[in-house]
């Protein structure tokens, strides 16, 4: 798979910053979400977003051309995400957090969920690159079979076909680890 760089991003010797949002946004959102807690409001993961955007547009002449856009916009993320939780005192009270609060039968629950993941997560190292993409777009990202063939160039038959394989591969890895799922 071809690595996005700054230099295919490039109109008239200036960032096209509205391609990298069309091409990115799902991605940065995905960083973001999974870096921040669940108290943050949907209005601060939006204004995260639209900071990352704002420091690629910013520094591009700054950026080399070969700089890779997914890690640069994951980084950034993250360090915004750093900055708004260091400049941000929020005090939430106990009460708050009682509906959350697990108890014992919950914690077997949620560890054995923990684990299905982390087999799920390990097998998703294990399988081709494009398996890969398909499967976090389709799961992660939300996206429906027909937006991920178009994306990607593929047949919907070869999508379907692919998340069928990566499923059954998770299945076996699951059962192996004793999540006895059947057929």
């Amino acid at each position: 798979m071809k690595k996005e760089i700054l230099k295919d991003y490039l109109k008239n010797e200036k960032v096209d910053i509205d391609k990298i949002i069309d091409d990115f946004y799902s991605y940065v959102y995905i960083v973001v979400k999974n870096g921040v807690s669940i108290y943050i409001t949907d209005e601060d993961i939006e204004e995260i977003i639209s900071d990352v955007f704002v420091a690629i547009w910013k520094n591009s002449s700054n950026l080399l051309k070969t700089t890779e856009i997914k890690p640069y916009l994951a980084g950034t993320a993250k360090n915004i995400i750093r900055n708004k939780y260091r400049n941000t005192n929020v005090d939430i009270p106990i009460s708050d957090y009682q509906e959350n609060l697990v108890d014992i039968c919950n914690i077997e629950k949620i560890t054995e969920e923990n684990e299905q993941n982390k087999v799920i997560l390990d097998t998703l190292k294990l399988v081709k690159t494009e398996e890969y993409e398909i499967f976090i777009l389709f799961y992660y990202e939300g996206k429906s079979i027909k937006e991920i063939a178009k994306k990607l160039n593929f047949s919907i038959g070869n999508v379907k076909t692919i998340l069928h394989r990566v499923r059954k591969v998770i299945r076996k890895k699951l059962e192996d680890g004793g999540y006895g799922y059947g057929k």
